[in-house]
């Protein structure tokens, strides 16, 4: 009761056992008709475990995927509320598990999800470009991360750029943080104007900050922009 279930449920994985064992009892010869020819080699129970583990693991595999696909979702959707000031992520150096499923053992739900993803990640590729690229990494180690083109991963850190910023409100002339964040724009001339236009208008704060990159100081904000009275 209260349990969360993925979109790989305990009913598809009892239909593909189910299905694994029906094209086992198919593949036995029938009893009743005599075999005069030596029967070729047939799949054993040794084999239908074989099978059956294979399919547990890569459920394993995908309800892992999804986890790691749910957390990046929920991070996209509030990166408007989170805080500039937190210690700055270390590069990632875990390898990145494959994903060992073969087109003739997906199914309808898991094709939709992993296209699902697919759109996700593509909105998120330029964030993450300048966010791995801000931590050190090289073009070459991105693009291998994201298998993506080197070439994808230069003209991403050529054309877009990556601001933090910090919202304020003022009462009785005190200013007060109300929220933080980041956004990738378009490299242009007036970039940051526009973006911090924007946030004015669309939260209602009276002033923004911006930094390139990843926030620092007050000090080192390349715009701090005010409500007009």
């Amino acid at each position: 009761m209260g349990e969360t279930r993925s979109p790989l449920t305990d009913r598809w994985f009892i239909e593909q056992i189910t299905a694994v064992a029906q094209q086992f009892l198919r593949s036995q010869p029938d009893p009743r008709v005599p075999d005069a020819s030596p029967a070729p080699r047939r799949s054993g129970p040794e084999d239908l475990a074989a099978r059956a583990a294979r399919l547990s693991a890569q459920r394993a595999r995908l309800e892992q995927e999804e986890a790691a696909l749910q957390a990046d979702v929920e991070r996209l959707n509030h990166a408007a509320g989170r805080d500039s000031d937190a210690a700055p992520r270390p590069a990632r150096t875990t390898a990145v598990p494959a994903l060992d499923i073969s087109a003739d053992d997906l199914t309808l739900t898991e094709a939709g999800r992993i296209r699902r993803a697919y759109k996700v990640t593509e909105a998120a590729l330029p964030r993450l470009v300048l966010e791995a690229a801000a931590d050190g990494l090289d073009a070459p180690a991105i693009a291998r991360d994201l298998a993506v083109t080197p070439s994808y991963v230069y003209r991403i850190l050529r054309e877009r750029v990556r601001y933090t910023w910090r919202l304020d409100g003022c009462d009785h002339g005190v200013w007060t943080v109300r929220g933080s964040g980041q956004d990738v724009v378009e490299r242009a001339l007036g970039s940051e104007t526009r973006l911090a236009e924007r946030l004015l208008t669309e939260t209602g704060a009276d002033r923004v900050l911006l930094w390139e990159g990843a926030r620092t100081t007050d000090a080192e904000a390349i715009l701090v922009r005010t409500r007009a009275a």
